[in-house]
């Protein structure tokens, strides 16, 4: 694992293809005032994975950011079940096989209450994301509410990135971007991001935001805004 911010987050980056296509998936852990880990969006666990996780600290709470990432989620919740796991919208009832703690929404749990900010990204008609920011280490941390696939050398990524405006600049992916028909609810959810206190932007795919983190997040969405 990378430390981000010193005794605070670390990511895990592993290799994930979508439909074939390369795309990258990246985890991300926040260590809690009382020393326990919070892991963001999980990938695949391995057991050097697990003995990193181990040195840093006692899983205590998984979340995934939306329904797209819950793909090794039984893995974890077999290998950690003393640790709550909390569903975003909607995956619950994607998957029925296991068993979630509690349902995230725009209310901050209270596991890490006064700790991290959190909020729903809504206005989609398909799929609603919970975003955190860490003030902190002034970090935003999102799954797939923005992407920037670039660099590439895999023509495929490069071309997936391109059909979806996620190549040049840190956007939300096209696909996703189109099913937000409600416009006002999702403005009253990113101006209530834009208030909070992050310089920097870790996203679950492509490359890492590490400086104008509000600058960039406000350009990838000034459509809406």
């Amino acid at each position: 694992m990378i430390e981000w911010s010193s005794n605070r987050i670390w990511y895990q980056d592993m290799p994930f293809k979508v439909n074939g296509i390369p795309v990258g998936a990246r985890m991300t852990v926040i260590r809690l005032d009382n020393k326990k880990l919070l892991i963001h969006s999980p990938v695949q666990l391995t057991t050097q994975l697990q003995l990193e996780l181990t040195k840093l600290g006692q899983i205590h709470a998984v979340v995934t950011p939306n329904m797209n990432h819950h793909l090794f989620l039984s893995e974890w919740w077999l290998a950690y079940p003393e640790a709550y796991f909390f569903a975003p919208p909607g995956l619950q009832n994607k998957r029925t096989d296991l068993a979630f703690d509690d349902a995230l929404s725009a209310q901050t749990s209270s596991l890490w209450r006064h700790q991290l900010y959190q909020t729903l990204l809504r206005g989609s008609d398909r799929m609603e994301e919970v975003i955190f920011c860490d003030p902190t280490s002034k970090t935003l941390i999102v799954g797939d509410t923005l992407a920037w696939l670039n660099p590439s050398s895999n023509i495929l990524t490069i071309g997936l990135a391109l059909l979806n405006g996620c190549y040049q600049n840190p956007a939300m992916p096209l696909y996703w971007r189109l099913t937000f028909k409600d416009k006002t609810r999702l403005r009253q959810s990113l101006q209530e991001i834009l208030t909070w206190p992050f310089e920097r932007i870790i996203l679950s795919h492509g490359q890492l935001i590490t400086e104008n983190g509000k600058s960039r997040f406000y350009e990838a969405f000034k459509w809406a805004l």
